[in-house]
């Protein structure tokens, strides 16, 4: 886990132990926390521990390289978004061009100067903030790593599931408690969906957040029932706690419509279609997106916290499926 601390986090990875030594000290001294680690296969377990704030990996590892380590961390859900600089002697153009193209976020040569290496560190901490395609409200990937990423699945002809969570009478609750209580709902729904992606991992996992109260759960087909159900199920644990005592106790809360109306609505539930995408079943990411979206408004028309699974394309003897 993390440092309790508000310095921003570097893991290094370097098998040369005094380069690590010396990179180590000057990141220190420059004013981050810095977590050293000499072999490579622990790079990206690293990375899933830690959640640095930027990843310095020298591209030279002995039995792996930079350019493996980045593809893992680039596959995870959990690490995708992680900038990443190398740290190599390789400093021709030609080196430069490939390594950024393939993910790296910046390219640093030994023997580096100090006051250089930490000048683009922060460079690319504060370009990457401002940049990366995150949700600002959760911090989870937006609409165009979504949209890659499920663009990706279909090119390369894999069978995943994609799941659509959505907040039901989230307007209501908004409109009854105000938009930063609003914000506390989608945030709870957010750390529910990565904490249940967290306990049961697959590295076909990949969670999004499209917008307002919409997420994108990409999985394994077999495992995409069992998300949704532990989803709902902490989600629907966590809602009481979001409520003032006197309207949970009613179970309703009460508010006006736009002509002034005093109508009353339930507590907030989710309800989640489910799509299982077959090699060749979708031409576009917003085609699967539109019949996930279609799904889940079958769930929506049904009380409570739902899944449904589209059956057309749902695996034989499972539950719940329209």
């Amino acid at each position: 886990m993390a440092p309790a601390t508000d310095r921003e986090v570097v893991l290094v990875v370097d098998d040369d132990e005094q380069m690590l030594r010396l990179v180590k000290r000057v990141l220190e001294r420059a004013g981050f926390d810095c977590v050293a680690i000499g072999d490579g296969g622990a790079a990206h377990g690293a990375a899933v521990d830690w959640r640095p704030d930027i990843i310095l990996l020298d591209l030279m590892l002995g039995s792996t390289t930079g350019d493996a380590i980045l593809a893992e961390i680039r596959r995870d859900f959990r690490t995708r978004l992680i900038p990443v600089v190398f740290l190599t002697v390789r400093s021709s153009l030609k080196d430069k061009v490939e390594h950024l193209l393939a993910g790296a976020d910046d390219y640093v040569t030994k023997p580096f100067i100090p006051e250089e290496l930490v000048a683009r560190l922060r460079a690319v901490i504060t370009r990457s903030t401002n940049t990366r395609d995150l949700n600002p409200l959760t911090g989870m990937s937006g609409n165009t790593d979504i949209l890659r990423e499920i663009n990706r699945r279909l090119t390369a002809n894999e069978r995943f599931a994609v799941l659509y969570p959505d907040i039901d009478t989230f307007k209501s609750y908004n409109d009854h408690y105000g938009f930063l209580r609003g914000d506390d709902v989608i945030k709870t729904l957010a750390t529910i969906i990565l904490e249940v992606l967290e306990a049961h991992y697959s590295p076909d996992h990949f969670g999004g957040h499209v917008g307002g109260d919409d997420f994108v759960i990409l999985t394994e087909p077999s495992m995409a029932e069992t998300i949704a159900a532990e989803v709902i199920k902490r989600f629907d644990e966590a809602v009481p706690g979001l409520y003032d005592a006197q309207d949970r106790e009613h179970g309703w809360i009460e508010y006006e419509d736009r002509t002034g109306a005093t109508l009353r609505t339930g507590l907030v539930s989710v309800s989640i279609g489910i799509v299982v995408a077959e090699p060749g079943s979708y031409d576009s990411a917003a085609a699967l997106a539109s019949r996930a979206a279609e799904v889940k408004g079958v769930a929506k028309r049904m009380p409570g916290s739902r899944w449904v699974v589209d059956r057309r394309r749902a695996p034989e003897g499972h539950g719940r499926n329209r």
